[in-house]
C-alpha cells in the first residue's frame, strides 16, 4: 500500500471511530509501514507556512500514538 493510502486509511478509521462515539488514541502499524510513511512525509518537505498543521510527528499521526507490532494493516483504537 502506498504511503498516501496508509495515511488515508488511518484517517478513515479515526473518523469512523469518532462517529461511533469513541475517542481513539493509538495507531498500531508494522515497522515497514511506519518507515514508508516517514520517508514519504520527509520527501514532502517542511510545511513552512503552516507547521502547526502537520499531522505527522516523530511518534504520532493525527494525534494518535504510534505503536509498532506485526500487523498486516494499520489499526486505530
Amino acid at each position: 500500500m502506498r504511503a498516501e493510502e496508509l495515511v488515508a486509511e488511518i484517517y478513515r478509521q479515526k473518523i469512523e471511530l469518532q462517529k461511533d462515539g469513541a475517542n481513539p488514541k493509538q495507531l498500531i502499524l508494522n515497522m515497514d509501514a511506519w518507515r514508508h510513511i516517514r520517508a514519504w512525509h520527509l520527501a514532502r518537505g517542511i510545511m513552512e507556512k503552516a507547521p502547526h498543521m502537520d499531522y505527522i510527528t516523530e511518534d504520532s499521526i493525527f494525534d494518535l500514538e504510534i505503536l509498532i507490532d506485526a500487523v498486516e494493516e494499520p489499526l486505530v483504537r
